[in-house]
């Protein structure tokens, strides 16, 4: 992809651009919807362990610890796994992962084993999911479009992070409860692992 520089190598597809590029809107989609929704447990997890179980506030935040730490786990793990395994696939499987233990907490507060399984699961996933980003952009479009490409992903998924208070906000008080927000979270997670389905391995784009 790009036009021959003087040199007759490729040069950089500009920044705005990039969406012709074969793949790149279904990565651009995948990543931002997931970029969205991933700091649900993030954030709300204290209060959903409180607002369902009682849980104390510092113990969820303990949780939360605990999903930092497998996240970066899951960065180191990751490398060696993608040397063996798609990218691609990889990245689809971590989306599909971190959604449904999201969706699964949700379903079943109650159960005492499950928190530990999520933040495990779902650290791990997360984790993965954004180290592999770069190594795939890579993969698509070659390394001469990696900043770009990369500038112009983080660039499309800072609204969606911004917005994520204010609607998980609304959707907690139209319900007033936790529950439709990790759905809604988790749910977003699982959607855009499917976006991943669009993308054609047939050399660069």
């Amino acid at each position: 992809a790009g036009q021959k520089g003087g040199d007759g190598q490729a040069e950089p597809v500009p920044m705005l651009e990039l969406w012709r590029l074969k793949n790149f809107m279904p990565l651009v989609a995948c990543a931002s919807l997931f970029a969205g929704c991933m700091w649900v447990p993030y954030i709300y997890l204290p209060a959903y362990q409180y607002d369902a179980l009682g849980t104390p506030l510092r113990e969820g935040a303990r949780n939360v610890a605990s999903i930092g730490i497998s996240s970066t786990v899951g960065r180191v793990v990751i490398g060696r796994v993608a040397m063996q395994v798609s990218s691609l696939r990889c990245l689809q499987v971590c989306c599909l992962l971190a959604g449904a233990a999201t969706i699964l907490l949700a379903l079943l507060p109650q159960l005492p084993w499950l928190i530990w399984v999520f933040t495990v699961t779902f650290g791990l996933s997360a984790g993965s999911t954004i180290a592999l980003l770069a190594p795939l952009l890579v993969e698509l479009f070659g390394l001469r479009n990696l900043p770009n490409a990369f500038g112009f992903l983080c660039a499309v998924q800072a609204p969606g992070v911004l917005a994520l208070p204010a609607v998980c906000g609304a959707v907690h008080d139209l319900f007033d409860s936790y529950v439709p927000v990790w759905m809604l979270g988790g749910g977003g997670m699982v959607v855009s692992s499917l976006f991943l389905l669009l993308i054609k391995r047939d050399g660069h784009s």
